[in-house]
């Protein structure tokens, strides 16, 4: 009742904000579509301006799939660790700090994250993106280096933030549901002066939830103001802030058994409700400044400034020798601080050489993203022996630690000369330019284009021990890229892609002239060739995208198997992925919106010194992923704004992430989730009901370790949730 009362609170004062319904026109170039009230965009024509490009995505020669915040919505989806994925054919979260950050995985590998358009991704985060301030998110498949710098070739996924509209437009809503979820939001977007000069947004979010696990509860916090401000009808300058803060019990809820997978309780959990709980702060600011210079040119820059900070600890352990159900946990601490400055500056138009018009961008990124953490575990001896274990009892676990033996206060800090101290980071200077050449009155569309970037990476410098040296690699690389896309009609076109990216790497090799080894420092490399099909249906109302490609990945480090056990590596892994991707989207008959999507990924080894390990599937893999989701609404008669839902996600031939070196078998059952809602949406008034895992199936992902015992985290078991929303 408490927690109710503070969310109603919360809301109550979300309303005094309300303002007249005043409206003007929007001066964002954005995507308009107006239908009935009851209409849902669940298909965008269009990708956000913070990919640089001027194209259509039906003319684009790239598969970029963009999944609205009206989707988000009517799946309750709060955050990327949840069921975004299952709006893109092949992309799959994969599990680990699953309260933290996602870690989403796609055409074999891990996907980089990008916010407004730049690469943020650290290490372990950045936190999850919350839907409250979510505009949209965009798959991008494939390399892409003209959109970003360095990166797997599998492609990445970028969240575009909620910025002002230029219209009088407010909302408010609470969300509650299974394991004391409550939860309230108000975005609140209006006009400070009129005709387009100055305009605000003001996203506000607080939430508590429990688990269906005991000791974990989680708390978060987003305030998320942003301006817009036109000086001239030429500049556009807008600044956006974000405020995350997170309070959790532990950042994943990790099993662990020496008999199988999923082999525990659903609702077992082996932390402590005494262990020290975790706080993150994470501010973001985001500048962005658009300059008409004359015709159709722009000349944008843009600026972000990210600064996370983590204050908590996290458990770990091993099972006992003498009993297979006592797994003695050990305490380590949690303080990291990560850091990115990102800069972009680019300009870009078209022109014309006879009937050939050239659209063109053109410029310059700079990245410095640092990460530095003390993973330190608490020892402490008393009397010759080890009294800085916690075992508990895996069949009937027992809660409750002495405070007395926990670490102090002062063991949580961040300190440069712990012996698990970790410093990483990357830092980048990159020079581009792309023309899509349109020929033909734009039915042929050809794309030249080339990046020049020189990088510097450094992980685990110094990581573990004094003597565990890992050198900074400074490597620089020209990545060329060339589509082609051709349309048959308005709605029905074809493309191809050749894409190449790298990433500078760090590791030491064996030397006979040094026996701490030498710097390895060659560069991964990756390339995509890709070819597919697009099509609108019915006047634009659904869209299909049907693309097969190729991912290379090469120079992968692996072991050095003529001196084993030393730590030496060796850049002769290649890895790659084969796969088939099917995306349909939209409004397939008036009321009922679909998402079906469908990704075959064959992704392997096929070079690696130790024999054995080629043709494994690639870590995170899973061959087959089929996801559905029908969302229809009633538009007249009796039952005229009700609507039904209805959706599954379905995983096959799933591979853990616990890496190509894994001594055991790292294969998953496959996966199926279900669920069900109903909703009722009115011109100011909605509420949504969705029931999830409705089969009630124990749903994991996990993997493997070394000494055979089986590692998993629980997905929820049968749940539920209600969102009541109000516009005004």
């Amino acid at each position: 009742m408490k927690n109710v009362l503070i969310c109603a609170s919360l809301l109550g004062s979300m309303l005094t904000f309300a303002q007249e319904n005043d409206s003007i026109k929007s001066n964002d170039i954005e995507e308009v579509v107006v239908n009935g009230k009851y209409y849902q965009k669940y298909k965008l024509n269009e990708v956000s301006g913070s990919l640089r490009l001027q194209t259509p995505i039906m003319e684009l020669p790239q598969n970029v799939q963009s999944i609205s915040s009206q989707v988000l919505a009517d799946q309750i989806t709060l955050n990327m660790s949840e069921g975004i994925v299952r709006n893109v054919s092949g992309a799959r979260k994969v599990e680990h700090w699953d309260n933290v950050y996602s870690n989403v995985f796609m055409r074999g590998a891990s996907i980089a994250t990008y916010m407004n358009g730049m690469n943020v991704s650290s290490t372990w985060g950045p936190i999850n993106p919350d839907a409250s301030i979510i505009d949209r998110i965009e798959f991008v498949k494939g390399p892409a280096g003209f959109m970003g710098s360095m990166g797997d070739p599998a492609g990445f996924y970028n969240v575009v933030t909620k910025k002002p509209t230029g219209k009088f437009q407010n909302s408010v809503r609470f969300t509650t549901g299974s394991y004391n979820l409550f939860r309230g939001e108000a975005d609140l977007d209006g006009v400070i002066v009129k005709n387009g000069v100055l305009d605000y947004r003001l996203n506000l979010m607080g939430s508590t939830n429990g688990s269906w696990t005991e000791n974990d509860k989680t708390k978060k916090i987003i305030v998320a103001p942003s301006l817009t401000f036109r000086p001239t009808k030429t500049t556009t300058l807008t600044a956006q802030y974000n405020y995350q803060f997170l309070n959790f019990s532990q950042p994943g809820a990790y099993l662990m058994s020496n008999d199988s997978y999923a082999s525990l309780n659903v609702h077992t959990n082996f932390n402590d409700k005494n262990f020290k709980k975790t706080e993150v702060k994470d501010q973001s600011l985001f500048l962005t400044l658009d300059q008409k210079l004359f015709k159709d040119w722009t000349w944008s820059t843009q600026y972000a400034y990210m600064d996370m900070n983590y204050d908590g600890g996290s458990w770990w352990g091993s099972f006992d020798t003498n009993n297979s159900n006592i797994f003695n946990r050990t305490l380590s601490n949690w303080q990291a601080v990560g850091k990115n400055h990102i800069f972009q500056t680019y300009v870009r138009g078209s022109l014309k050489t006879g009937n050939i018009v050239h659209k063109v961008i053109a410029g310059f990124d700079y990245g410095d993203r640092k990460y530095n953490a003390d993973f330190s575990g608490y020892s402490k001896i008393v009397g010759g022996v080890e009294t800085a274990i916690y075992p508990i009892n895996i069949q009937n676990p027992q809660y409750g630690v002495d405070p007395s033996t926990l670490p102090p206060d002062s063991f949580y800090t961040l300190s440069t000369a712990a012996p698990f101290y970790n410093d990483q980071g990357v830092k980048y200077t990159s020079y581009y330019a792309q023309d899509q050449i349109e020929m033909f009155n734009n039915k042929l569309r050809l794309t030249l284009a080339g990046r020049y970037t020189n990088g510097k990476t450094y992980a685990g410098y110094p990581f573990y021990s004094p003597n565990n040296i890992v050198p900074k690699d400074t490597a620089g690389e020209f990545t060329p890229r060339v589509g082609v896309s051709y349309s048959f009609n308005e709605n029905f076109s074809a493309y191809g892609v050749f894409d190449k990216t790298f990433v500078p790497q760090s590791a030491i090799q064996y030397s006979d002239a040094n026996p701490n080894g030498e710097p390895l420092t060659t560069p991964f490399k990756g390339q995509n060739l890709e070819v597919g099909i697009k099509k609108d249906w019915f006047g634009g109302k659904w869209n299909s995208t049907f693309a097969v490609y190729e991912i290379t990945r090469q120079n992968i480090f692996t072991s050095d198997t003529a001196h084993p056990n030393l730590g030496f590596s060796l850049a002769t892994g290649e890895q790659r992925a084969r796969g088939f991707e099917a995306d349909i989207k939209g409004e397939i008959v008036k009321g009922l919106n679909v998402v079906i999507n469908y990704a075959y990924t064959d992704a392997k080894t096929v070079k690696d010194n130790d024999e054995t390990r080629i043709g494994q599937q690639s870590p995170g893999n899973a061959k087959n992923v089929q996801n559905t989701w029908l969302s229809y609404r009633f538009e007249d008669g009796k039952l005229k704004g009700f609507g039904l839902s209805a959706g599954y996600q379905y995983q096959g031939g799933r591979q853990s992430w616990f890496g190509t070196s894994a001594k055991q078998d790292q294969t998953l059952e496959d996966y199926f989730d279900t669920n069900f809602g109903i909703s009722y949406a009115a011109k100011k008034f909605d509420v949504n009901l969705i029931l999830n895992n409705v089969l009630n199936r124990k749903l994991y992902s996990g993997y493997r370790n070394d000494d055979g015992s089986y590692a998993w985290i629980y997905n929820a078991p049968r749940n539920w949730r209600l969102s009541i929303g109000y516009k005004f």
